[in-house]
C-alpha cells in the first residue's frame, strides 16, 4: 500500500509539472555562417544551443526552433574552422538573428569539392576524390584541359596520343577497364556532360575537350573510385572528371593574359647518315641502285621540321553583387606545330551568369561555351618518307613536274620526297562547337530545406575536314595511272540533356546527425549525321577548293550515316553525417540505353560508402597534438559501360561496291549483305572495392590519402572473328570475358613554409600509384575462330601482322612475340628464336616465328608505377613552380626500327630506302617484326614544366610576368622518339614531341 501511495503522489506531481513545462516559453534562433576571410557561406556547420542543434545549408543559413527563453550560448563548430561561442538572449515567441563568421584553421577539410549533382566539404567525402585548383595547374602551352592535371592526382594518367598541336589526349583513371569500349572518363563541365559515353562528343581528329579554353577553368575534380562516380551510372564506368569554370568576383574585374612561345623538336628517329647509307647500298645493293645515289647530304627530317611559334591571348570581364555574378571571356590561340604546315587556330567565347531571386529561394545559373577551331594536319606520308628517303639525294629537281626531286621511274616501292608531300598535299579541318546549360535551383516554400533542381543542356558540333592530293605528287602517279584524290567529310552532332532532381538536407529529427537526400531523373539524347564524299582520278587542274571530275574516269563515292542514341536514368543518393565522425553514402542509379536490345537495355548500378573519422574518437585524443585528422573509408560500387557504337545488337546492311560484286555466270550482281550480330549483347559491368585512409599531421601541415582498390569487369565487349561460313561478316561484336585491375595510390601534400608578410611560402605535393591489369577470362562467341586469345596491335611491316594479344592471365594489350635468340657475343641471330618448350640441354631454338607455337605474352604498354611531384614556391613578388613526372615499367614496340631496320629496305626496292640505325647492330637482311628485340623498356623521368614569375604593380594594378619551359628534360633508356608513344605503346613514326618556351604577362584591373 505504501508503494502505491508513493506512485500515486509521483504521478500527481508529474501531471502538475507537465503543463508548466509545456507552457515554458521558447523562441527561434536563425542566422548565417560565413567564412571570415572570403565572406562566402559555409555549409555543414553544426550550430547548437543547449540540446537543440541544426546544420547550415549550402547558403550558410540555419534555423533552430524550440530554444528555451533566457540567456544561452550559440556554439558553431566545423572541422577546418575555429569553433565560435556567441552569447544570446532568447525571448519567448520571438526570433533572434545570430550571424557568425568562422576563421579557417590551417586545415584543408573545409574546402568545398564538386561531386555528382551537388557539393560536399572535403572532410565529409566518403569516396576517393582529387581536387586540383587553378593555382596548382600545369603551366606552359596548354591546349586541352586534360593537360592541366597531368601528374597532379594519384591514379590518374594523362596520355597524349599524338604530339601534334591539339591532338587527342586520353585520361586513364585506375587503369584500363575495357578492351573495345572507350576507357576515357566522363567529362562534366558546369553540370553539362560532354557527350554521352566516356568523354564523347564529336571532333575531327582532335581532342574532344579542345573547345574549352583552359584559362576559363577554376577547378578540376576527379572522382576516382566507383562509389564517388556511381551517381552518373553507366557514363561513369571509367571515372568522372568534373570541370568548374570561373565565376564573377566582387566588383568589376578585368584580366588580360597574353603569351608567346617557341617550340623545337625534342627527339627524332635514329636513321642512317649519308655515309652509312651509301656504304649499305654498296654492300647490299645492285649496281643500278648504286648509280642512282646522289652526291648531296640531305637531312630529310630537317626539311620538314621547323621551329613552331605560337601566341595566345585571353581577356575576361567579371563582376559580382550580393544577388548576382557574371563573367565573360574571350580567348585566341594560334600555335604552329614543329612539323611543316601543321597548325592550330582556336577562338573561344565563354559566358557565365548567376542570379538569386525571391530572397535567395531561386537561383538561376547559365553557362555557355562556343569555339571555332581550324586545324591543319600533317599529310599522310610526311614522317614515314622523311625516315625512308635516301639522305644522299637532293631536295629539288627543276626538271620534274613539281620542282621536287624523286627517285627515277614510277615504282610503287620507292620512297617519296616528304617535302613535296608537305608542300602540295593538304589536310585541314574546321570545327564549330557550342555547349552550355541553364540550371535552376528553387527552395520549395512548403517544406523547409527541400530544393528542386532543373538542368537543361546542349552540346552542338558542326565540322568539316578536307584531304587533297594532287595527281602530280610522286606517290599519286606510281605505276601507270595518275590518281589524285579528295576526301571530304562534314559531320555534325547534337546532344541534349534534361535533368531534374530534388534535394533535401537537414538535421534528423528522430536521431542525431544530418541527412542529405537526392533523387532525380535524367534524359540524354544524341543525334549525329556523318556525310562523306570521295573523288579519285582527278585532273591536274583540281584543287582542295575546286573539285573537277573527268567523265568516265573519275570515281566518286557518296555516303551518309545517321545515328541516334538515348539514355534514360533514374537516380538517388542518401548521405548521412554524424558530427563529421561517422559518414555514410548510398547511391542507386538505373539506366536504360538504346545501345542494347529490349531484353538488355536496362541495368541497375548501386554503391555504398562508409567513413569513420578516427581522430575524433576518445582513444586517439592523446594524439591530437600531432594527429589533426584521420579518416578511414570503404566503398563498394557497381558501374556499367556502354561507350561504344550504336546498333550493335541489330543487323546493318552494306551495299556492295562495283568492284566487289559476286559473279553469276556472265553477270556481276551487286548485293546487300547483312552484318553478323549478337542480339543478346549486354552491358559491361565493373564491381569495385576501395579501402582508403585520409590523414593530416601537425595541424594539417602534412596531409595525404592512401587507397587500395580492386576492380573486376565482366562481359567485356569486343569484335571477334567468326568462321567464313557463319555469316557475311568477318567479325561479330559480343561479350567475351572478364578483366581485373587492382592497385594502390598515395597522395601527399606538405606545407614547408607559410610565407607571412611576403616571406617564403613553399608547398610540395607528391603522388604515386601502382596498377596491375589482368585479362582473367575469355568466353568467346560460339562461332569464333580464336577461343582462347585474340590478336590485336597492328603494325607496319609485312601483311596483317599484329604484335599484341588479349590472353587470359596477361595484361590487356600485352606484347605477343617470339623470344629473340642471340649469339655468344650478344648479337641477335636473324630469324632465330627460342621455343617455348626447352629440350634436355636447355633452351631450344627454331627458325622463324610461329605465333601459334613459339610466341608468348610479355610486358605491356601501361606503366606499373606512375609518380608525380609538384613544387610551388613564393618569396616577395617571385614565384617558382615545376612538375616532375615518372613512369616505371612501361614498354614500347619500336615499329620504326622493326619496319625500317633491315637491309631489305635496299634489296626489296628498285630504289633504296634509308634504314634505322639498329640495322648496324643486328645486320638483319629481312624483316623480323615478330621479334621481342624491338620491345624496349620505356620508363622515363620528365620535367614536364617549370615556371618563374614576378608579381608587381603597374599603374596601381596587379601585373605579372612569367616564363615557362615545357618538356625541357627527359631521362629514358628508350631509343625512339617518345617513351609515351600513345596509349597502345606502338611507336610507328609518331609525331615528335616538342620542347617549348613560353613568356607572357598577366594584367588585372579592378
Amino acid at each position: 500500500m505504501r508503494r502505491i501511495h508513493y506512485l500515486t503522489c509521483a504521478l500527481l506531481a508529474l501531471s502538475w509539472t507537465a503543463p508548466l513545462v509545456a507552457q515554458q516559453p521558447t523562441g527561434t534562433i536563425r542566422g548565417r555562417i560565413t567564412d571570415n576571410s572570403t565572406q562566402q557561406p559555409i555549409a555543414g556547420v553544426l550550430v547548437s544551443v543547449g540540446n537543440r542543434s541544426a546544420r547550415t545549408q549550402p547558403d550558410g543559413r540555419y534555423t533552430i526552433t524550440g530554444v528555451p527563453a533566457g540567456s544561452d550560448l550559440v556554439h558553431a563548430r566545423l572541422i577546418g574552422y575555429t569553433a565560435v561561442n556567441q552569447p544570446v538572449m532568447v525571448t519567448g515567441g520571438d526570433t533572434v538573428s545570430v550571424d557568425l563568421a568562422l576563421d579557417a584553421q590551417a586545415l584543408n577539410l573545409s574546402a568545398i569539392v564538386v561531386t555528382g549533382y551537388g557539393e560536399q566539404r572535403l572532410g565529409a567525402v566518403t569516396g576517393a576524390v582529387s581536387s586540383v585548383s587553378d593555382s596548382q595547374f600545369n603551366t606552359g602551352r596548354i591546349i586541352s584541359p586534360a593537360q592541366l592535371i597531368g601528374s597532379k592526382a594519384p591514379g590518374v594518367q594523362v596520355i597524349e596520343n599524338t604530339n601534334e598541336p591539339g591532338g587527342g589526349t586520353s585520361i586513364r583513371i585506375r587503369g584500363t577497364t575495357s578492351v573495345s569500349a572507350a576507357s576515357d572518363p566522363l567529362y562534366v563541365i558546369d553540370g553539362m556532360p560532354m557527350g554521352t559515353g566516356a568523354g564523347g562528343g564529336l571532333t575531327v581528329g582532335r581532342d574532344p575537350l579542345n573547345s574549352i579554353n583552359p584559362a576559363d577553368i577554376e577547378n578540376i575534380t576527379v572522382l576516382r573510385d566507383a562509389s564517388a562516380a556511381a551517381i552518373y551510372g553507366s557514363n561513369a564506368a571509367n571515372g568522372v572528371v568534373l570541370i568548374t569554370t570561373k565565376r564573377g568576383q566582387s566588383g568589376l574585374h578585368v584580366e588580360y593574359t597574353g603569351n608567346m612561345s617557341a617550340s623545337s623538336v625534342d627527339r627524332l628517329p635514329d636513321m642512317l647518315n649519308p655515309t652509312d647509307f651509301r656504304a649499305a647500298v654498296q654492300q647490299h645493293g645492285t649496281s643500278g641502285q648504286l648509280s642512282q645515289l646522289g652526291n648531296t647530304t640531305t637531312d630529310w627530317f630537317g626539311q620538314v621540321i621547323r621551329t613552331g611559334h605560337g601566341q595566345e591571348h585571353n581577356l575576361s570581364l567579371s563582376n559580382a553583387t550580393e544577388t548576382s555574378n557574371w563573367r565573360l571571356s574571350l580567348g585566341y590561340l594560334d600555335q604552329d606545330g614543329i612539323l611543316l604546315g601543321t597548325t592550330l587556330q582556336r577562338a573561344t567565347l565563354g559566358a557565365n551568369y548567376e542570379q538569386h531571386l525571391f530572397d535567395d529561394r531561386l537561383r538561376l545559373r547559365s553557362n555557355v561555351r562556343a569555339s571555332r577551331q581550324h586545324d591543319v594536319f600533317t599529310p599522310g606520308g610526311v614522317l614515314s618518307n622523311a625516315a625512308q628517303m635516301g639522305p644522299t639525294q637532293p631536295v629539288y629537281d627543276s626538271t620534274s613536274a613539281t620542282g621536287y626531286y624523286n627517285w627515277p621511274g614510277a615504282t610503287l616501292t620507292s620512297a617519296d620526297n616528304p617535302l613535296e608531300i608537305a608542300a602540295l598535299a593538304q589536310d585541314r579541318a574546321t570545327t564549330y562547337r557550342a555547349t552550355g546549360n541553364v540550371r535552376g535551383e528553387y527552395e520549395l516554400p512548403w517544406v523547409s530545406n527541400l530544393r528542386l533542381n532543373v538542368n537543361l543542356g546542349f552540346d552542338v558540333t558542326a565540322a568539316s575536314r578536307d584531304q587533297f592530293r594532287p595527281n602530280n605528287v610522286h606517290d599519286q602517279y606510281k605505276g601507270t595511272a595518275q590518281f589524285g584524290f579528295q576526301n571530304r567529310s562534314n559531320p555534325g552532332q547534337q546532344n541534349g540533356v534534361f535533368e531534374t532532381y530534388l534535394n533535401y538536407a537537414a538535421p534528423l529529427r528522430i536521431a542525431a546527425g544530418t541527412i542529405d537526400l537526392t533523387g532525380g531523373y535524367s534524359y540524354q539524347t544524341e543525334h549525329g549525321e556523318y556525310p562523306y564524299f570521295q573523288a579519285t582520278y582527278l585532273p591536274s587542274s583540281a584543287s582542295i577548293d575546286r573539285i573537277i571530275l573527268v567523265p568516265d574516269s573519275s570515281q566518286v563515292t557518296n555516303t551518309l550515316f545517321i545515328e541516334d542514341y538515348k539514355l534514360i536514368s533514374f537516380f538517388g543518393r542518401a548521405n548521412y553525417n554524424l558530427n563529421d565522425r561517422y559518414l555514410a553514402a548510398v547511391t542507386l542509379r538505373r539506366d536504360g540505353s538504346s545501345r542494347f536490345g529490349p531484353d538488355n537495355a536496362w541495368a541497375t548500378f548501386p554503391s555504398v560508402a562508409l567513413a569513420w573519422r578516427l581522430s575524433d574518437e576518445s582513444f586517439l585524443s592523446g594524439n591530437r597534438s600531432w594527429l589533426s585528422d584521420l579518416k578511414l573509408r570503404y566503398s563498394w560500387a557497381k558501374t556499367g559501360n556502354q561507350a561504344f557504337g550504336n546498333y550493335l545488337w541489330s543487323s546493318t546492311y552494306t551495299f556492295s561496291t562495283e568492284t566487289a560484286c559476286p559473279q553469276f555466270g556472265s553477270q556481276f550482281v551487286c548485293t546487300i549483305r547483312p552484318s553478323a550480330v549478337d542480339r543478346n549483347i549486354k552491358w559491361e559491368t565493373t564491381r569495385s572495392n576501395n579501402l582508403g585512409l585520409d590523414f593530416g599531421l601537425w595541424n594539417q601541415r602534412l596531409t595525404g590519402s592512401f587507397d587500395y582498390y580492386v576492380k573486376n569487369t565482366d562481359d567485356l565487349i569486343f569484335d571477334v572473328p567468326v568462321c567464313g561460313a557463319c555469316n557475311l561478316s568477318n567479325h561479330v561484336t559480343t561479350n567475351i570475358g572478364s578483366m581485373k585491375n587492382n592497385g594502390v595510390e598515395l597522395g601527399l601534400n606538405y606545407r614547408v613554409a607559410e610565407g607571412p608578410n611576403r616571406g617564403l611560402g613553399w608547398n610540395v605535393s607528391f603522388n604515386v600509384s601502382h596498377n596491375t591489369n589482368e585479362l582473367t577470362r575469355i568466353n568467346p562467341y560460339a562461332d569464333t575462330l580464336t577461343p582462347t586469345r585474340i590478336p590485336t596491335g597492328g603494325i607496319s611491316g609485312g601483311v596483317g601482322n599484329t604484335v599484341q594479344i588479349f590472353e587470359p592471365g596477361a595484361p590487356v594489350n600485352s606484347f605477343f612475340l617470339c623470344r629473340q635468340a642471340h649469339d655468344n657475343a650478344g648479337k641477335p641471330i636473324e630469324n632465330t628464336y627460342y621455343t617455348l618448350k626447352q629440350n634436355a640441354a636447355g633452351d631450344s631454338t627454331t627458325t622463324g616465328c610461329s605465333t601459334d607455337r613459339d610466341a608468348r605474352a610479355f610486358h605491356d604498354p601501361m606503366p606499373k608505377w606512375i609518380l608525380g611531384f609538384s613544387n610551388y614556391m613564393t618569396y616577395g613578388g617571385w614565384d617558382l613552380s615545376f612538375t616532375l613526372r615518372a613512369h616505371l615499367g612501361n614498354y614500347v614496340y619500336n615499329n620504326v626500327a622493326s619496319n625500317q631496320g633491315t637491309y631489305q629496305a635496299i634489296t626489296a626496292n628498285a630504289s633504296p630506302r634509308n634504314m634505322h640505325r639498329s640495322v648496324l647492330e643486328t645486320g638483319f637482311t629481312q624483316e623480323n617484326v615478330l621479334s621481342d628485340y624491338y620491345v624496349e623498356d620505356a620508363s622515363f623521368l620528365r620535367l614536364d614544366n617549370i615556371t618563374l614569375g614576378f608579381n608587381t604593380q603597374l599603374g596601381g594594378e596587379a601585373f605579372r610576368f612569367f616564363a615557362t619551359g615545357q618538356n625541357l628534360l627527359t631521362i629514358t633508356g628508350y631509343s625512339g622518339v617518345d617513351p609515351t608513344a600513345g596509349i597502345n605503346g606502338i611507336d610507328n613514326n609518331i609525331y615528335p614531341r616538342a620542347r617549348t618556351f613560353v613568356t607572357g604577362v598577366t594584367l588585372q584591373v579592378r
